[in-house]
């Protein structure tokens, strides 16, 4: 039951900042000013929004694995010290692509979302499409049944799943080249559950 409420705390936070940066995609009319300084903020915000997004759901997975598999659990045995090791490096590297693959259909998702709030999207011209066909315009299409995309918006939406994607990718190989992430937690839950033992006993 231990084991299950740590899990539960682990995926829990890793759900709510996603909830938090799909929120946040939802505010309608959030906009930062023209100027270059606060383009870069922008960027800057989105990488490090990115960057904790990764680090969280790379954590959740490793200390999932390491709550459930024995041999990820205790991979430092004397007797299987170079087998356990190349495993625990092939489930990393795994678990690694398979967290960036996450985030980025995330960042495909949450700029989705964007198109379709309002003032999010640009107003300099119109992608038309009416009937299977598309159409550039300066103005919204008056015909029926037509449905319009700004070029704007698409343009930043490219822009900001690029800078996702370069977080990612750049968390991605610290993450890796320093496992350390989910190591902090887990020493100190089997502390806890040591010193738990020693005073029951």
């Amino acid at each position: 039951m231990k084991r299950f409420f740590f899990l539960v705390y682990a995926w829990g936070s890793t759900a709510l900042f996603a909830a938090l940066i799909y929120w946040l995609a939802t505010i309608p009319n959030l906009q930062v000013g023209n100027s270059m300084s606060d383009d870069l903020i922008k960027v800057i915000f989105r990488m490090v929004l990115y960057a904790i997004l990764f680090i969280l759901l790379y954590r959740s997975v490793i200390i999932t694995l390491k709550s459930t598999v024995v041999r990820l659990a205790n991979f430092r045995s004397k007797n299987e010290k170079i087998e356990d090791a190349q495993f625990v490096l092939i489930i990393e590297t795994l678990v690694v692509v398979l967290c960036m693959v996450i985030c980025v259909l995330f960042s495909f998702f949450e700029e989705h979302t964007q198109l379709f709030t309002n003032g999010r999207n640009g107003a300099e011209s119109f992608l038309i499409e009416s009937n299977g066909e598309y159409f550039k315009s300066e103005s919204i299409s008056p015909m029926s049944n037509s449905t319009y995309i700004t070029l704007n918006a698409i343009n930043e939406s490219n822009k900001d799943i690029l800078i996702s994607i370069l977080s990612v990718l750049l968390t991605g190989m610290v993450a890796y080249s320093m496992p350390v992430i989910g190591e902090l937690e887990m020493a100190i839950k089997h502390k806890i559950q040591k010193d738990l033992k020693e005073k029951k006993s």
